[in-house]
C-alpha cells in the first residue's frame, strides 16, 4: 500500500445545511416572489451550503492523504476563513510524528490528528502557534484537523507510514500514555519517539 486517502462525507450536519439551502429556494418559489429575488435566493442558498461545508462534502474533497511524498491535510469545509481552512501539504522530511488526540469542543469531544514538524522545518506561512487542545508540544495549529465529516482508519495509516516513512511514528494519545518529560530528547518542548499505532 503506497497511499491512504480519506474524503469528506455528507454528514447529518451537512445534510441539514443542504436541506436548509433547498428550503430557501423552495420558499421563494412558493411565495411567488418576483423573479428578481430568485438569483438573490440562489446566492443565499449557495452561501449557506458553503458555510455548512455541504458543497465540499458533496464533492467528496480530500480530507486527509498520506502517500510517498508526505501528508496532505485537506481544506476544512465549514471554515470560511481562507488561512485556517486551507489545504496543507507536509513532506515526510518535515514530519517528526503524527499525533492522534481528543479535544473538547462545544461541550463535546472531537477526535483530532496533527503533525508534529521537525525543528529544522521552515515555519508555515501562518498557524505556527501551538494547536489548541493538543497534548504534545510543537504541533502547529494549521497542521491539525478535526476528524469530523470523515473517518480515520488508523490501521491503514500505520501501514502506509511504515511503508513510506518508517521513521515517523504515530502517537495515539487517545489510548497511549503521553511520554514522560524527563525522557525529553534535549530539544526543549519536543516529546520522545513513540512506536507506530496499531
Amino acid at each position: 500500500m503506497t497511499h491512504y486517502e480519506e474524503r469528506y462525507r455528507l454528514t447529518g450536519r451537512a445534510a441539514a445545511g443542504l436541506a436548509a439551502s433547498a428550503l430557501l429556494v423552495a420558499v421563494g418559489f412558493l411565495w411567488h416572489l418576483p423573479v428578481i429575488f430568485l438569483p438573490l435566493g440562489l446566492v443565499l442558498a449557495a452561501l449557506t451550503a458553503q458555510g455548512a461545508g455541504v458543497i465540499d462534502r458533496a464533492r467528496r474533497t480530500t480530507a486527509f492523504r498520506a502517500d510517498q511524498a508526505g501528508i496532505t491535510l485537506g481544506a476544512v469545509p465549514d471554515k470560511l476563513t481562507v488561512r485556517r481552512g486551507s489545504r496543507l501539504f507536509i513532506p515526510w522530511a518535515d514530519a517528526e510524528r503524527i499525533v492522534l488526540y481528543p479535544r473538547r469542543r462545544g461541550g463535546g469531544v472531537v477526535q483530532c490528528i496533527g503533525v508534529q514538524r521537525r525543528a529544522s522545518a521552515a515555519p508555515l506561512p501562518w498557524g505556527n502557534e501551538q494547536a489548541p487542545g493538543c497534548p504534545v508540544p510543537g504541533v502547529p495549529a494549521w497542521a491539525t484537523r478535526a476528524i469530523t465529516g470523515w473517518r480515520l482508519d488508523t490501521g491503514r495509516l500505520a501501514a502506509v507510514t511504515a511503508a513510506v516513512a518508517p521513521g515517523v511514528p504515530i502517537l495515539d494519545t487517545r489510548t497511549d500514555p503521553l511520554p514522560d518529560d524527563e525522557e525529553d530528547d534535549g530539544r526543549g518542548n519536543r516529546a520522545p519517539e513513540a512506536g507506530p499505532a496499531a
